[in-house]
């Protein structure tokens, strides 16, 4: 019952934390870190996240 109840924390706890370990990856490398969803790719900075562009200034595509 223990194993549960932490793994449901766990979860909750991860679930929670929306961008927090992009932020942190951010904030020690002093970029942005690019994650991918429904096909864009999006770029996490420290301050909040954008749409990644090419720089043809379309939106840049993922495989995901």
């Amino acid at each position: 019952m223990k194993i549960k109840l932490l793994a449901i924390l766990a979860l909750a706890l991860t679930l929670s934390g929306c961008g927090y370990v992009e932020r942190g990856f951010a904030t020690v490398t002093g970029g942005g870190t690019a994650t991918c969803f429904r096909g864009v790719t999006y770029v996490q900075f420290t301050s909040g996240s954008s749409v990644a562009y090419n720089p043809d200034g379309t939106i840049m595509k993922g495989d995901c």
